[in-house]
């Protein structure tokens, strides 16, 4: 549908649009990395930026205020499709919401120590001379 609606755009046209869509994902990036940073500070991550909570929302502004600057630039084309991408991305997760509650779907739930970027569990005291004992003993003399 995309494709045939925009078959007669020019590449500028185009172009925008792609940008546009981009710079949407990244305004839902920056979204969830300030929310996750604020209130879901347990979660195991594979990365933690070294800063304060206040400086990872002082990091992300200037990067949005650019994508604004973009969308008030745009042209109608470019509004349309956006608001329309946004309201069939909703629409698309209350149906998926409905679905799983119907039972029609089902989501692989796996607990956060099993996602391959989690960290272990830290060790006791206790358990560390094991860890010693157990590298020391599969190491070749």
């Amino acid at each position: 549908i995309v494709v045939v609606a925009f078959g007669g755009a020019d590449f500028g046209q185009l172009l925008e649009l792609l940008n546009s869509v981009y710079a949407l994902s990244l305004l839902m990036e920056y979204a969830a990395f300030v929310k996750l940073r604020l209130y879901h500070k347990e979660l195991q991550r594979p990365y933690r930026i070294p800063v304060p909570d206040w400086a990872a929302v002082v990091i992300v502004i200037p990067p949005v205020l650019g994508i604004l600057v973009i969308f008030a630039t745009s042209n109608w084309w470019v509004y349309y499709f956006c608001t329309g991408t946004v309201v069939f991305g909703i629409l698309l997760f209350k149906l998926s919401d409905i679905f799983k509650r119907l039972g029609w779907v089902r989501y692989d739930d796996r607990s956060p120590r099993s996602h391959k970027y989690a960290k272990p569990p830290l060790a006791d005291e206790n358990d560390v001379t094991e860890t010693t004992e157990v590298l020391s003993a599969g190491s070749p003399a």
